[in-house]
């Protein structure tokens, strides 16, 4: 397998290739070799309770899968919650590499998509049950080898259940936090505005 090197992210820097140019949303990102798995999350104008909420509070995160291999995700930082589409088969074959790890290790980047700063960096075991489900979804998915099929087969779930029902119809695991990152190289918390 290729060398690829990690990106070394720090609270404060500016994130500019994030997925979430426009708006609010959270993506996840797993089994890729060229990548850590992460966990992208965009908010705009992150006030200081959202960044404390997204830096130290419990997570949790939910998913739920249909036959067909679609599968929608909730994750919960306090009052904050993301639902996302998880589609594996959108990874190009060389960069797939399936972890048969039974407990995954997650990275979230939190970032604030008015000023592209990241606001928070947080590292996540998910639990075995959790592991094991997105396991089984990716290799359905992958089964499938068709991002399209995936994606309408996420769109129906999406369609067919409210927010509420989705969140109902999750078991949600609480993520554990492996280390409080540090808040800022110089070892300061930056709860001041960072306007220029």
């Amino acid at each position: 397998m290729a060398e690829h090197n990690t990106p070394q992210f720090q609270v404060g820097q500016t994130f500019e290739n994030h997925p979430f140019q426009e708006g609010d949303g959270a993506m996840l990102e797993l089994f890729r070799n060229d990548l850590p798995n992460l966990l992208y999350v965009g908010l705009s104008n992150i006030t200081a309770d959202e960044q404390t909420l997204l830096g130290q509070s419990g997570a949790q995160l939910g998913l739920v899968s249909s036959e067909k291999g679609g599968c929608l995700l909730v994750v919960i930082f306090g009052d904050l919650a993301f639902e996302m589409q998880f589609n594996s088969s959108a990874i190009p074959d060389e960069y797939f590499s399936l972890s048969e790890d039974n407990t995954l290790s997650v990275s979230m980047i939190a970032v604030d998509t008015a000023t592209n700063l990241l606001c928070a960096i947080r590292e996540f075991t998910l639990p075995e049950a959790l592991s094991c489900q997105f396991i089984e979804v990716a290799k359905t998915q992958r089964e499938l080898g068709d991002v399209n099929v995936v994606n309408v087969e996420n769109m129906h779930l999406l369609n067919s259940l409210t927010p509420e029902a989705l969140q109902e119809k999750m078991e949600f695991h609480p993520l554990q936090s492996v280390v409080a990152a540090p808040t800022c190289g110089c070892g300061h918390h930056h709860h001041h505005n960072h306007a220029h």
